[in-house]
């Protein structure tokens, strides 16, 4: 048996190799685009984009099967009409189209993403959820090279902090980028990556994955120090647009400055952004295939972790409560997010890892304390949706629940294989 598996994994590495080769150069396509529209509606409009010298992704897993994500991009090619390459995404605007403000008026927002250079004349392809959560194709434009504009590679350095032997193609690129760090705080910037990139393998599974994860930073200064949004700096604009306050939330630490973020990213490959802010102002945020930011102080090491698995691992929250209305989702529909459920489709989920002694729903009662069940309160709703587990980084920081740890571990062989 163990022969069966063995050839077919070779087999299969076989053929998506080839398909990589027949249909992609080893660099990317980053495409710049608009995102616009209301309470269930968008629009995608190309601005440009540019051919990047590498790419970071994987070279065999070229079409999404996680269906993660708000959003998925992807090539077709335009003789075969075949899908040569998927990937969802989610985004701020996916956040402010669930608010109330949404409902009655158009917002427009910067967005980017990055897929490995297409060989052969290809469509680019967009693709929303609809009430229920199904995909619905929203956009799609031929790719034309006029549309490419130069590209300048940014004049930074490169800070090493864990290396890993892999190939590029077989692990996961994170990268740190410290914001609101002036020159003359050099050693406190030095000092604060190296302890995210420590912090980064505290928990498991991350902890147990080190050598499939390679993390580098870009040294960036800021003209002043600290980052805007807080109440003595509420109306000052942040370098790269990252500031407090979004969408009303006092620790939301986010960013809508996509374009000028990536101008900076653009100097290597990556697959994962944390943006490490120089703050001690409790705040962070984590958004899928987007970026994760961290501020750097008392609990940093917690919400570093907690951010990053939203942002690489398309994990949702867990806690029940929220000072937003933004990101709320509907009752009757199953969330995409592998760790929180509404019960409507359970069976996609992680009902094959509950005993079946455990009753569903499950009560958060000292006898269920350490196994999977189905807990009530989770993705900012005390009532209707539910997590797998009474503790875990997605709700109050502990430890990951095995739910959320096999999901980890799941999108790591994505990157690693």
């Amino acid at each position: 048996m163990k022969k069966i598996f063995f050839a077919f994994l070779l087999c299969f590495s076989l053929f998506a190799k080839a398909q990589w080769e027949e249909n992609f150069e080893n660099a990317s396509l980053r495409i710049d685009y608009y995102h616009s529209g209301r309470f269930q509606v968008d629009y995608f409009s190309l601005q440009s984009c540019q051919k990047l010298p590498f790419y970071s992704g994987s070279h065999t897993y070229l079409i999404d099967q996680t269906n993660n994500g708000a959003y998925k991009v992807a090539l077709f090619d335009r003789k075969s009409k075949e899908m040569i390459f998927s990937k969802g995404f989610s985004s701020l605007f996916n956040e402010w189209q669930s608010s109330e403000e949404a409902k009655n008026t158009c917002g427009n927002y910067e967005e980017t993403v990055i897929v490995p250079y297409p060989k052969k004349e290809v469509d680019i392809v967009f693709f929303s959820r609809d009430s229920l959560n199904n995909w619905k194709e929203v956009f799609r434009e031929p790719f034309s090279e006029e549309l490419l504009v130069d590209y300048h590679k940014p004049n930074y350095n490169i800070i090493p902090l864990h290396k890993t032997n892999r190939k590029v193609e077989e692990r996961l690129d994170l990268v740190f980028l410290p914001v609101g760090y002036t020159k003359e705080e050099k050693d406190k910037m030095r000092k604060d990556l190296e302890n995210f990139a420590k912090w980064m393998f505290i928990e498991e599974p991350y902890k147990s994955r080190a050598d499939v994860i390679n993390i580098e930073a870009i040294e960036y200064y800021t003209e002043k120090s600290g980052i805007p949004g807080l109440k003595d700096r509420k109306d000052e604009k942040g370098e790269l647009g990252v500031a407090y306050n979004m969408f009303s939330s006092p620790r939301y630490l986010m960013t809508k400055e996509i374009w000028a973020l990536n101008d900076v990213l653009n100097l290597l490959p990556f697959d994962a952004v944390i943006i490490v802010a120089n703050s001690e102002v409790y705040g962070g945020g984590g958004i899928y295939n987007c970026y994760a930011t961290c501020y750097s102080g008392t609990m940093a090491m917690e919400v570093l972790i907690h951010e990053f698995s939203h942002s690489f691992a398309g994990l949702a929250d867990e806690y029940s409560a929220n000072d937003s209305d933004t990101g709320l989702q509907p009752i009757y529909a199953e969330p995409y997010e592998k760790n929180i459920t509404t019960l409507v489709d359970f069976n996609v989920k992680w009902k094959d890892m509950i005993k079946p002694s455990t009753p569903i729903p499950t009560p958060a009662t000292k006898e269920y304390e350490n196994e999977v069940g189905v807990f009530e309160g989770a993705s900012y709703m005390s009532k209707g949706f539910y997590r797998p587990y009474q503790h875990c980084m997605m709700r109050d920081l502990k430890a990951f629940c095995p739910v959320c740890s096999k999901v980890i571990n799941d999108m790591l062989d994505i990157y690693s294989k």
